[in-house]
């Protein structure tokens, strides 16, 4: 009982950090996207609807590729003969820890050099856009933890009928 209480929760440990090292992934792309939009003089107005809808395609393929792959493993998984992937959890801590520094540090460039390049761009303009940003990718968190957890309901739901047959 002590072993698998301890493999479940280095399972959960390796989920939130494999997750985590996805949405740090995830919200990169985008940053990056918006301030090299920002700095090729994008129109705002297409920015406004580029940012989400790149956003929500970006966060719904691994969500959909999670689901396939938990449905095809959903039939014969047993916890106790998979063994943890160690490599993939150290590279998910790398790009944990890398990512988000590396993403303020570009925001810190981009700050500092934007006006100095001669920008069409109101101040406002830049920060409404940047708002954009941040909300797309915090909508496309939140809604990724509410569907993904029913998605499992889902399907514990469904293997549980399965092995009562």
């Amino acid at each position: 009982m002590k072993k698998q209480l301890f493999s479940l929760a280095l399972w959960m440990f390796f989920g939130f950090v494999l997750v985590n090292a996805i949405d740090s992934i995830l919200s990169f792309i985008v940053s990056v996207y918006s301030y090299s939009s920002l700095y090729l003089k994008l129109s705002l107005n297409f920015l406004y609807y580029s940012i989400p809808i790149l956003t929500f395609i970006l966060y719904s393929i691994p969500a959909l590729i999670f689901i396939k792959y938990l449905n095809k493993k959903s039939v014969d998984f047993n916890l106790d003969k998979i063994k943890l992937p160690y490599v993939i959890y150290i590279i998910a801590i790398i790009t944990t820890i890398l990512l988000n520094p590396i993403q303020n540090y570009i925001l810190e460039i981009f700050s500092e050099d934007f006006y100095s390049l001669n920008s069409p761009y109101e101040p406002g303009g830049i920060i409404s856009v940047l708002q954009v940003m941040w909300s797309s990718i915090g909508i496309c968190q939140c809604l990724s933890i509410i569907i993904l957890p029913i998605f499992f309901y889902r399907i514990y739901k469904k293997s549980e009928i399965e092995t009562k047959q």
